[in-house]
């Protein structure tokens, strides 16, 4: 009886679970991978750059369209950076001579306005900060092309199915119908069509500075304005149309010119109103079926 008491109060001692190594080896693994990808993952800023600044900047990589912003943080300041960006042909034109000096490297190009905010501007800032750190920065990488990865050939292409001299696969109407663009050469003063285009939408000239990649790609591809809705029902552009187009306003979009003053709205109305009535004839008359007339008589 005393050895059975005995063994009941004899505490064994449980042996304590280990972690296998294989585990450890695998969380550390796996939490090294996140730091890469999180390492990896451009900033807002760097993204925003990528789309909206890479087409005529570089951060070290020389002088494209416009200078090289590597350093800019020790050439300027920020509140000058802020005010020039919103608007430099307005602190060109209002004698600044930063600006003016800028202008005179780099004319008859003209920077297009950019409306970013007070966190933007910060955070771009702060990217030429980290970006000077480094002694240079690429542009993020950003899923399919943009636009400003056009070729010549595309960009050609865009510009005349804008103007309609090559029809859309679809039967859509051309962009000229309904809106207007700088003509390629401001210095030249083309225009496209034989008023400019229509007044019926907005001028496109800054389209793609304004909207950036991010926005202008959805709009191409889903038509998503009202009017654009009822113009290009069941006649939505084809991928590589949508490339050449965006191609196009990217290359306007490199000169911040402005157009042309609108005129003769009432003209160009009706020339946009005609074209828009032709297309949907047009397409009224191919989908009819062959038995339609038939029925009919």
């Amino acid at each position: 009886m005393r050895q059975l008491v005995s063994r009941l109060h004899t505490v064994r001692e449980v042996p304590r679970p280990t972690v296998p190594l294989l585990v450890v080896a695998l969380a550390a693994a796996s939490a090294s991978r996140v730091a890469r990808a999180a390492e990896a993952a451009p900033s807002p800023a760097a993204t925003l750059f990528a789309e909206r600044c890479s087409t005529c900047h570089n951060l070290g990589g020389g002088v494209k369209v416009g200078p090289d912003l590597l350093g800019v943080i020790k050439r300027r300041t920020k509140d000058w950076f802020r005010k020039f960006v919103r608007g430099p042909s307005a602190a060109i034109d209002a004698g600044d001579p930063v600006a003016a000096q800028l202008y005179k490297a780099f004319q008859p190009v003209r920077m297009p306005d950019q409306p970013l905010t007070d966190a933007e501007v910060d955070g771009v800032w702060g990217y030429f900060a980290d970006c000077t750190d480094k002694g240079g920065c690429v542009p993020a990488p950003s899923g399919p092309r943009w636009g400003t990865d056009a070729t010549a050939e595309e960009v050609t292409r865009g510009r005349d199915l804008f103007a309609g001299q090559r029809r859309l696969a679809r039967g859509g109407a051309p962009c000229f119908a309904c809106h207007a663009v700088r003509g390629d050469g401001a210095a030249q003063g083309e225009q496209l069509g034989l008023m400019g285009g229509g007044t019926l939408g907005p001028n496109l000239t800054f389209a793609y500075a304004r909207l950036g990649e991010k926005g202008l790609t959805p709009v191409l591809a889903q038509m998503s304005t009202p009017v654009m809705q009822a113009v290009y029902a069941g006649a939505p552009l084809e991928a590589d149309e949508q490339m050449a187009l965006k191609g196009y306003l990217a290359s306007l979009a490199r000169d911040g010119t402005r157009p042309r003053r609108e005129r003769d709205f009432f003209f160009l109305g009706l020339e946009g109103m005609g074209l828009v009535l032709g297309a949907f004839t047009l397409r009224s008359r191919v989908r009819r079926t062959p038995g339609t007339d038939k029925e009919r008589s």
